[in-house]
C-alpha cells in the first residue's frame, strides 16, 4: 500500500472518531441520570440531565432537529397539497380578521423578576397583535391580561398572590389563574433545566422565539376561557374543553400572531415549523389520536400527539366555519356542557364525520383507521 494511501486512511479514522455521534444507552424521561447537564438522544428526542428535588433525572424529550441546509436558510417542511390548500384558506381568513383589529384595547402587562433582561418584553408584540385582533372581532377579556415570569417561588408567589383570585401560587411550574393571569417559572417557559436561572442573562434568539410563542399561546387561552365562561369571572367551576380542541385552538392563534410579528413575513405554518415550535404535518397516525384527547388528558406523550391538535384546528377553521366557529363551539359548550352537540352546531359536522374527514385528510388507509369509540363525557380539571 502506498504511504499516501495509508496516511489518508489514518486521518479519516481519526476524523471519524472525533466527530461521530456518541453512542448512548437507552434513556427515558424521568429516569435516573448520573451527571447534571449531560445530554443523550435517540432517533426522535434529545434529553438533558436535570435536578428534580434531590435526584438527577432525564428531562422530557425535545424533538431532535434535523441538520440545517448548507445554504444557511432552514427549508420549510413540504406539506401535502390538501394541507397547503388549508394553510392558504386559514391565512386568507386571518387576513380578514386582522383587518378588523381594534386600535383601542388593554395590552398585555408582562411582569418579570428584577434583573431579567429587556429581551423578555419582546413577547408583548405578538401578544398584543392577538389581543387587538380578538377585540376587533368582538371577543373580549373582562379583566386585564397579565403574565408573570420569574426564577424563584418566593418572588412569583409574592407578586402573583394579590391578583390570583385567592389561589395558592405558584401551584405548578406554569398555569393560568383567574382566566387572565399567566404565571410561570422562567426555566419551564423556555423548556430549560430546572436549575437554570435567568436574572442578568440575555435570552438567545431561539429562547425569544419560544417565549413569544408561550405567551401568545396563553393569551389565546385567556380569551378561550373567557368565551367558555361568558360574563362571569373564570373560577374553574366549568368542565374542561376537550383537550385536543382546547390546545389546537390556542396553538393556531399563537402561530398566526407570531407570524404577523415576524419581520420576514413568511406564512404562519412555515414560520412555526422552521422555528421548531411544532412538528411538521403528520404522515401517519400518532400513538394517541384525537379521540384519546377528548377528555381532560393532556399528557401528550411526544410532539406528534401535541401537533395533531394544531392541524385538526386548522382543518376545522378552513372547512367548517372559520375562526368564529371555534369561539362559537367554546361558548356553546360553556352553556350546554355537551361538547358533541356544541361541536355539530358550531362546525356543521358531527364528531364522527369529522374524524372520518380527518383520517382521509391525513391520507391514512381505511384499514388503519382506529375504531370509533363513544364520545368522552365532560370532565373537570
Amino acid at each position: 500500500m502506498k504511504r499516501s494511501h495509508l496516511v489518508f486512511i489514518v486521518l479519516a479514522s481519526l476524523m471519524f472518531s472525533l466527530f461521530a455521534p456518541t453512542a448512548t444507552a437507552a434513556v427515558k424521561a424521568g429516569g435516573a441520570c448520573k451527571k447534571l447537564d449531560d445530554t443523550a438522544a435517540d432517533s426522535k428526542f434529545k434529553y438533558k440531565c436535570i435536578k428534580s428535588g434531590d435526584k438527577l433525572v432525564w428531562s422530557k424529550g425535545v424533538t431532535v432537529v434535523s441538520p440545517k441546509p448548507t445554504s444557511g436558510n432552514k427549508k420549510a417542511p413540504q406539506a401535502s397539497n390538501a394541507h397547503e390548500k388549508v394553510v392558504n384558506q386559514v391565512g386568507s381568513l386571518w387576513k380578514k380578521w386582522r383587518e378588523k383589529s381594534a386600535s383601542s384595547f388593554v395590552p398585555l402587562k408582562l411582569i418579570t423578576q428584577p434583573d431579567f433582561d429587556s429581551s423578555w418584553q419582546e413577547a408583548t408584540k405578538p401578544a398584543n397583535i392577538l389581543i387587538s385582533t380578538f377585540v376587533g372581532n368582538g371577543y373580549t377579556l373582562l379583566p386585564e391580561p397579565i403574565s408573570i415570569i420569574g426564577d424563584t417561588e418566593e418572588w412569583l408567589a409574592a407578586t402573583g398572590r394579590p391578583i390570583a383570585c385567592g389561589r395558592s401560587v405558584p401551584e405548578q411550574p406554569m398555569g393560568i389563574y383567574c382566566g387572565h393571569i399567566h404565571m410561570a417559572y422562567a426555566y419551564f417557559a423556555l423548556n430549560a433545566a430546572e436549575s437554570e436561572k435567568f436574572a442578568g442573562k440575555r435570552l438567545t434568539p431561539s429562547q425569544i422565539k419560544t417565549f413569544n410563542y408561550v405567551i401568545a399561546h396563553d393569551i389565546a387561552t385567556m380569551f378561550e376561557l373567557q368565551a367558555q365562561y361568558g360574563d362571569i369571572a373564570y373560577n374553574g367551576s366549568k368542565n374542561q374543553i376537550p383537550a385536543w380542541i382546547r390546545e389546537g385552538f390556542v396553538q393556531l392563534f399563537a402561530a398566526l400572531a407570531i407570524s404577523d410579528s415576524n419581520s420576514q413575513k413568511v406564512n404562519y405554518f412555515n414560520n412555526l415549523t422552521t422555528s421548531d415550535l411544532i412538528e411538521g404535518f403528520p404522515t401517519k397516525l400518532c400513538v394517541k389520536t384525537l379521540q384519546d384527547f377528548e377528555s381532560k388528558d393532556r399528557k401528550w406523550g411526544g410532539s406528534c400527539a401535541s401537533s395533531q391538535n394544531f392541524y385538526a384546528a386548522e382543518l376545522l377553521v378552513a372547512r367548517h366555519g372559520g375562526f368564529d366557529a371555534l369561539f362559537k363551539f367554546v361558548t356553546l359548550y360553556g352553556i350546554s356542557d355537551n361538547w358533541t352537540e356544541s361541536f355539530k352546531s358550531a362546525f356543521g359536522i358531527s364528531r364522527e364525520d369529522f374524524y372520518t374527514e380527518w383520517y382521509e385528510y391525513l391520507n391514512i388507509p381505511k384499514s388503519e383507521w382506529p375504531a370509533l369509540t363513544p364520545a368522552a363525557i365532560p370532565a373537570h380539571n
